[in-house]
């Protein structure tokens, strides 16, 4: 199972061993591991939204790439009517975390529509959601892969969802993706190509012969991602030791002043770099550029 995981990962994201800085599609998987709490009386974990609020916020000073629905969020503080082009880069690690099929798609889709209320968005979360649940699964996975997606797609409530977890929308939003449901399902072939081009996760699963090399002789920040969310997977960590206070965060740029400091978010911080406009910083997920 970890070297699933891992070899997943590795396909999707640009991998190092801490020594460079991520660009953002890997800063925003990181985002997503980190805002992962343990449910602790149901079998999973929760897309922690107050917690990833608080890091998107900070993330702001250390972002390293432009996500055009990551800004419509700081501007507007909701999200965005656009697709998500880096939808999968922010919802797999919610997907590798759960063994529970209603559990991870409420999650999944409770993290798209923190950035998209996008038809595509959500359609797409599913499709993403049930493949990397089947590979993760089954090691038959491709067999039976496509049909599944398909039925899932069929048997999803949007309705239901939205309240479960007291959304609203409007009729118009609910009719559009109800057609965009309906086109989707009429097509010959669900996993289109324009699917498989957008998602870099989709690729890896349908190209079984193709499937890179997974073993690592050293400790990567790819690898030890795997090895907490396969930890996270077979719920052996104790919910209790990642939660954080979000009172009185201090202003990291404040902190920057010293050689060494600890942030409740970033952790452990040691200052490697200063520049006239960026400080760069070492922590336990690698390095990052923080701009002043």
């Amino acid at each position: 199972m970890l070297s699933k995981i891992y070899g997943l990962l590795k396909f999707c994201y640009e991998d190092n061993s801490g020594d460079k800085l991520p660009d953002i599609k890997l800063q925003l998987f990181i985002l997503g591991v980190k805002s992962l709490m343990p449910f602790e009386d149901n079998i999973g974990c929760m897309f922690d939204k107050e917690r990833y609020e608080k890091e998107i916020e900070l993330f702001s000073c250390y972002k390293n790439g432009n996500d055009d629905n990551l800004e419509y969020y700081y501007k507007h503080k909701k999200p965005s009517e656009c697709d998500d082009l880096l939808l999968e880069y922010k919802i797999m690690p919610i997907i590798i975390a759960n063994t529970q099929w209603d559990v991870l798609l409420n999650e999944a889709l409770r993290a798209t529509l923190f950035y998209s209320s996008s038809k595509k968005a959500i359609l797409n979360t599913i499709i993403l959601s049930s493949a990397i649940f089947e590979y993760l699964s089954k090691d038959d996975y491709i067999e039976n892969m496509t049909e599944l997606c398909r039925e899932r797609l069929i048997n999803f409530s949007f309705k239901d969802f939205l309240k479960y977890n007291n959304m609203k929308v409007n009729k118009i939003s609910l009719i559009e993706f109800e057609k965009e449901r309906i086109k989707m399902l009429s097509e010959n072939k669900l996993m289109a190509d324009e699917l498989m081009d957008k998602f870099k996760s989709l690729q890896y699963l349908f190209n079984v012969e193709e499937k890179i090399k997974t073993e690592t002789s050293e400790e990567t920040v790819l690898s030890s991602f795997s090895s907490y969310l396969y930890k996270l997977r077979k719920g052996i960590i104790n919910p209790e030791k990642l939660k954080v206070s979000h009172c009185n965060i201090p202003d990291v740029k404040e902190l920057l002043k010293y050689s060494s400091f600890t942030h409740p978010f970033l952790g452990k911080c040691l200052v490697i770099k200063r520049g006239k406009n960026e400080v760069i910083l070492r922590n336990k997920s690698g390095l990052m550029k923080v701009n002043i």
